[in-house]
C-alpha cells in the first residue's frame, strides 16, 4: 500500500477517537464523523486495566491518561453490613503500568479528540452516512449534507445502536437486553477512598470508584426486566431507594446514599449486548468496538476492547499485505480474545444478580469471600495476554 490509506471513522467515542490516532500514526489520512453536535458521552467514569493502558501507550496517550486518571490497585468486596470479604488485585505492575486507572469519561474523550487532531485527523460533527457504494478499489461515501468522498476503508465505531451495523450487517445483530440495569451518579468522595469498593446486596451491588481525592462515582446494578421509563425529576430518589433496598437499610455506605438524593447527574442504563460473529467486515466496511461486541461492564474492559481493536487494526494495516489480508489477520487476533471477555462479562453479571433470597445471598457472600479472588485472577491473566 504505497499511497496513504484514506479511512473514515463513524463515531467519535472512546474507540473511534483512539483508533483515529492509531491509524494516523501509521500514516493514514483519517476523517472522523459523529451525529452529535459536539464531543460528549453518557455516564460518569470508567477504568482502564492493564490491557487498556497498554493500548493507550501504543498510541501515545499513556502519560496524559495517567495525568487525568486515578490509579486503583484493587477492589475491596464487602457484604451489605460492611464486613470486608476480600480484596482483589488488578494484577502486578506489568511493564511498569498500574493495574487499573479510573477517570472521567468526558475527560478521556476530550484528551483523545485532542490527540487525534494533533495527529492530523479531521472532524465533522452533526454528520451521518447516508450511503456507501463499494467498488473494487474504493468505497464512495455519501454524507447527510449531500457531499461525497472516497475511502479505502470505512469503520463503524458508532456504538450499541450502530447505524453502520444495521445498514450493512442486518437487523439480526440488533442489541439484546440481558436483564440488568445500571444507575450511575457522580458524588463527593467524602470517604477519600483510594480504590473501588463493592458492596454486594440482595440482588445486585453498589460500587464506589474514586476519580480523584474529591470526586467519585457510584454505580448501582440490579436485575430489572423490560425498559421502564422514569420521571427525570425523581431519578436521584429512585436510585437512592434502589440502593437502600439492596442493603436492606444497612448503615454501611449511608453517607454516600444520602449524597445520591442530591445528585444532579443520575444516569439510568439498561444493559444490552451485541455479538456479531465472524467476520466484522463486509468488503471495505468494518464494524469495531461496541458496534461489533457490546458487553456488560463486569470485567471493566468494554472500552479497552474498543481501543485494542483500533491498535490491532493499525498494526495489521501497517504491514506489507492487502487490505483483505489485514482484515483477516485482524479477525484472527481479535475474535477469540474479545469472545472470551464478552462471555465472562455476562457470566459475572448473572452470578451477581442471583442473590435475592437469604439463601442465595449467603451463597454469593461465600463465593466473594473464597472463590471470587480466583475468578478475578483469571480475569487479570486473560486481560494481560497480548492482543
Amino acid at each position: 500500500m504505497t499511497e496513504p490509506l484514506r479511512i473514515l471513522i463513524v463515531g467519535a467515542g472512546i474507540g473511534g477517537l483512539s483508533t483515529a490516532s492509531a491509524l494516523a500514526r501509521i500514516g493514514a489520512t483519517v476523517d472522523v464523523i459523529d451525529d452529535k453536535p459536539e464531543i460528549s458521552v453518557a455516564g460518569v467514569g470508567f477504568g482502564l486495566r492493564i490491557n487498556g493502558l497498554r493500548a493507550v501507550r501504543d498510541i501515545g496517550m499513556l502519560e496524559d491518561v495517567l495525568e487525568i486518571g486515578h490509579p486503583a490497585p484493587g477492589i475491596d468486596n464487602y457484604d451489605a453490613d460492611g464486613t470486608l470479604l476480600s480484596t482483589m488485585s488488578y494484577g502486578t505492575r506489568d511493564e511498569g503500568l498500574p493495574g487499573c486507572v479510573t477517570m472521567s469519561r468526558i475527560a478521556f474523550l476530550e484528551l483523545a479528540a485532542r490527540h487525534a487532531r494533533d495527529n492530523g485527523c479531521t472532524f465533522r460533527m452533526s454528520t451521518t452516512v447516508t450511503d456507501i457504494s463499494q467498488h473494487d478499489d474504493v468505497a464512495t461515501v455519501t454524507f447527510s449534507g449531500g457531499d461525497r468522498a472516497e475511502y479505502d476503508l470505512v469503520l463503524g465505531f458508532d456504538g450499541l445502536h450502530s447505524q453502520i451495523r444495521r445498514d450493512y450487517f442486518g437487523e439480526r445483530f440488533a442489541p439484546r437486553p440481558v436483564g440488568g440495569v445500571a444507575w450511575r451518579a457522580g458524588l463527593p468522595n467524602r470517604r477519600k477512598i483510594m480504590q473501588p469498593i463493592i458492596c454486594q446486596g440482595y440482588g445486585g451491588k453498589i460500587m464506589l470508584t474514586p476519580l480523584s481525592e474529591d470526586l467519585m462515582y457510584m454505580v448501582l446494578t440490579v436485575a430489572e426486566e423490560g425498559r421502564p421509563r422514569y420521571d427525570a425529576t425523581k431519578m436521584a430518589e429512585i436510585m437512592h431507594d434502589r440502593a437502600v433496598a439492596l442493603t436492606r437499610g444497612s448503615s454501611f455506605l449511608s453517607d454516600a446514599l444520602d449524597d445520591v438524593r442530591h445528585a444532579e447527574n443520575v444516569a439510568y442504563t439498561p444493559y444490552s449486548t451485541v455479538w456479531v460473529p465472524y467476520p466484522w467486515f463486509r468488503g471495505r466496511v468494518m464494524i469495531l468496538g461496541d458496534a461489533a461486541h457490546t458487553m456488560t461492564p463486569y470485567l471493566g474492559s468494554g472500552a479497552a476492547m474498543s481501543i485494542e481493536d483500533g491498535v490491532v487494526l493499525a498494526q495489521e494495516l501497517a504491514k506489507d499485505q492487502s487490505l483483505l489480508d489485514a482484515q483477516l489477520e485482524f479477525m484472527k487476533r481479535r475474535l477469540p480474545r474479545v469472545r472470551a471477555v464478552h462471555e465472562r462479562s455476562i457470566e459475572s453479571m448473572l452470578e451477581e444478580f442471583d442473590s435475592v433470597t437469604d439463601e442465595t445471598y449467603r451463597a454469593r457472600i461465600a463465593h466473594l469471600r473464597h472463590d471470587e479472588p480466583i475468578a478475578n485472577e483469571y480475569a487479570n491473566r486473560l486481560l494481560q495476554m497480548p492482543y
